[in-house]
């Protein structure tokens, strides 16, 4: 059987086939996790899971639905890829048991899932694809009024920063770290409000879209995205620069590798999160100046100029 009814929504085999593995899953985190190899989560996270597989499936589902001609380049779809396996390695194998031990490898951690991932998959620009591969129930539910009024607050440009920053920066307050840390709960709302955040501010950076299909213009988003490169430098080079221990998490739990002292741990962890965010907004700013010569571009394509015009200046792309 292909597919099956349930209360009036149709659900298919893939999609059953993901659903009862996150249930095998979880029981063997949950029973058997000595046993388990590497690749396994060290703790299981249903909405990480579920999220990564699902969104891996209706991209691939969307692609083949997709006519070869509009098909994103293989270059988005490996920037897509990366993005959604490196949230899911980070989060959903052993690698999380290492970040729990070591100040520098949570930054790498936080850095890939609310930078570096988000980044990738901002270049990818996956939501035509998406559109084509969801399930009708849920393409329905996001364009309802409410996700709509929702997504007009979220996308405003100057949220998005706020939120960006908030989430990204209030978690390496040392004592909200530490609760954090120390607490299951709001450590999974700790990566996921980071991995929000970050998916919300890069996709109104690295959209594509002149404007007005999207809210900014190039230049808008050109800066936006090299403006939040400053607040986050004032707070990771303090993390890699002050002589302070900040986060004695690290020391009562017992660091991964007993060799590295609290101070080189914290050095290396504020650099993480100062030099690669900061070469990724430098980046953005690229990107969006050269998305606007693409679009400049076409906007030339399909201009006729009417008869007896002259044109006395070039386009700041110098052709």
């Amino acid at each position: 059987m292909d597919s099956i009814s349930l209360a009036g929504w149709r659900i298919d085999g893939a999609s059953l086939g993901i659903c009862a593995a996150a249930i095998a899953t979880d029981l063997l985190c949950r029973f058997v996790p000595a046993h388990l190899p590497s690749f396994f989560p060290f703790i299981f996270n249903a909405p990480v899971f579920l999220g990564a597989w699902f969104t891996l499936l209706w991209y691939f589902r969307g692609l083949k639905r997709m006519p070869a001609p509009s098909r994103p380049s293989r270059v988005r779809q490996g920037f897509f890829l990366f993005g959604v396996l490196s949230i899911y390695f980070v989060l959903q194998t052993r690698f999380e048991y290492l970040s729990q031990h070591l100040f520098s490898l949570n930054r790498v951690q936080a850095v890939t899932i609310s930078m570096a991932a988000p980044f990738c998959i901002g270049i990818a620009w996956m939501q035509d694809v998406l559109v084509l591969g969801v399930p009708t129930w849920l393409l329905a539910a996001c364009r309802s009024d409410a996700m709509r009024r929702a997504g007009r607050l979220l996308f405003q440009p100057v949220v998005a920063m706020a939120l960006f920053l908030l989430t990204s920066d209030i978690w390496l307050i040392p004592s909200v770290h530490f609760a954090a840390m120390i607490n299951p709960a709001l450590y999974a709302v700790m990566n996921l409000s980071c991995m929000a955040g970050g998916m919300i501010f890069w996709l109104v950076v690295l959209d594509p879209r002149p404007k007005p299909f999207s809210r900014l213009s190039f230049i808008s988003r050109a800066g936006l995205g090299f403006l939040a490169m400053f607040p986050q430098i004032a707070v990771s080079s303090y993390i890699a620069l002050t002589t302070r221990d900040l986060y004695s998490f690290y020391s009562l739990c017992g660091r991964i590798f007993p060799a590295m002292s609290p101070a080189y741990d914290q050095m290396l962890g504020g650099m993480i999160q100062w030099i690669p965010p900061g070469m990724m907004n430098t980046a953005a700013l690229m990107l969006a100046l050269n998305a606007m010569r693409i679009s400049d571009a076409e906007t030339d394509k399909n201009f006729t100029p009417p008869p007896g015009a002259k044109v006395y200046e070039a386009k700041w792309t110098g052709r």
